[in-house]
């Protein structure tokens, strides 16, 4: 016989430690929130090496050893990307060369377009109906990429430097010079301003980079735990899941083991799926890229970033055609394998490329890789992302889709096992 003033008494203290520990819970959570984003990416990371730890340790390599291969095995992937993603960044004198090129590039599709041979004169009847409402936002493009007296004169001393042969010298002036000779509504060089600083204040260049090392210490202190997270993570023998479920009273201990289960499934089949098929967009992209024509190194750099953007709902699209686009609009020389794309097309490839991607993506990539792995409403997944974005930035976007996963698993396994064992009706 249970004694009921000693049930109410139980009743009590759990249900006051419940609260007392939900409320130290999001405090923690909220003093500690730059530290969830490094500790989410590190549990991430090491459940995608886990496959490869054990693959390892089957061999007969031993742990220790086989967590040392996986260390360096990241170690030179990052390396390696972080250093091709650097030697693709342009210097301020490239950004320069790109400008002239883009401008150029964009003037003449507009004229071609509107069938006009310069911007005075007549044009088609796409100038008839839309050309003076086409003719600002042109105006703003020019404005935009246009350069000033100083830009001009290191944009000129750039291409009399060694960079250049005598060739892609000739094309990149002819270019300029051809922005110079354009009339409307903006010259390739803006009218320098100058501004008289009545009260400048005393210049402190010492506080400067105190204030960046400052910020970079800050960063670097917030992003110092996920090696650990990941290594702890990556070592562990099965001792986590043992706290968290010997932590439940012993009624909700098969209820716990199987949140687990399902939780562990469905990461594990996210991750993989998500895996897969990025890679499986970025290779159509690539191989479209390459048939329209695109240098192989180009293709593969934009075929493999907008693969793993892909990840990102809604990113991957757009990220895969602005940097086509980008490279499309800038380069000079297109070898395409398909006969009816030429160097003038290259844009409209690119968008064709994209969309074949982003068609294959929905209709067999998604259905058959991922399955119900992340079978979340459409709105879902843009509320997830978009308050994701807002609250963590990019990497919020990056991890919206499988948090939400995750919490859908729990509850609705938390729910089913609550119905089964009659906790709820």
């Amino acid at each position: 016989m249970i004694d009921p003033s000693r049930q109410l008494r139980s009743r009590v203290f759990y249900t006051l430690l419940f609260i007392f520990g939900a409320l130290i819970t999001i405090y923690l959570l909220a003093v500690l929130s730059p530290l969830i984003l490094p500790t989410l990416i590190g549990i991430l990371l090491a459940y995608v090496t886990k496959p490869l730890l054990t693959f390892l340790r089957k061999k007969g390599i031993n742990k220790s050893l086989s967590v040392t291969i996986i260390i360096l095995l990241f170690g030179l992937a990052i390396f390696g990307i972080g250093k091709k993603i650097y030697s693709l960044i342009p210097s301020s004198q490239q950004q320069l060369v790109i400008r002239v090129q883009m401008q150029n590039k964009i003037d003449r599709m507009y004229l071609e377009l509107l069938g006009k041979e310069n911007f005075k004169s007549k044009g088609n009847f796409v100038d008839e109906l839309f050309g003076k409402q086409m003719e600002p936002l042109l105006a703003s493009f020019n404005d935009f990429f246009s350069m000033d007296k100083k830009e001009a004169k290191k944009f000129m001393d750039y291409l009399n430097s060694d960079a250049f042969t005598e060739n892609e010298r000739s094309k990149i002036l002819s270019q300029y010079y051809e922005l110079r000779s354009f009339v409307f509504p903006k010259n390739a060089i803006k009218k320098e301003v100058k501004t008289a600083d009545k009260s400048p204040l005393p210049k402190l260049p010492s506080l400067i980079p105190a204030s960046k090392i400052t910020q970079f210490f800050s960063e670097l202190s917030k992003w110092i735990v996920m090696p650990f997270v990941f290594l702890f993570v990556l070592l562990d023998d099965g001792e986590i899941k043992k706290f968290f479920v010997g932590i439940m009273p012993n009624r909700y201990f098969e209820m716990s083991l199987m949140v687990f289960e399902s939780v562990d499934r469905a990461i594990g089949k996210y991750l993989r799926g998500t895996i897969l098929q990025s890679s499986l967009v970025g290779l159509v992209i690539i191989i479209g890229l390459l048939l329209i024509g695109f240098k192989p190194s180009a293709a593969f750099t934009i075929g493999i970033v907008a693969g793993i953007s892909n990840a990102i709902p809604f990113l991957g699209p757009i990220i895969g055609f602005g940097a086509g686009i980008l490279y499309a609009m800038i380069v000079e020389e297109i070898t395409p394998i398909i006969p009816f794309i030429g160097k003038d097309a290259a844009v409209l490839g690119v968008v064709i490329v994209v969309l074949i991607a982003q068609f294959l993506d929905n209709t067999v990539f998604q259905p058959y890789v991922l399955g119900k792995a992340v079978n979340l409403h459409p709105l879902v997944v843009v509320l997830g992302v978009t308050g994701g974005s807002i609250a963590f930035g990019f990497w919020g976007m990056f991890l919206a889709i499988p948090t939400i996963v995750v919490f859908r698993v729990i509850i609705s396994t938390i729910y089913k096992q609550m119905k089964a064992y009659q906790i709820i009706y």
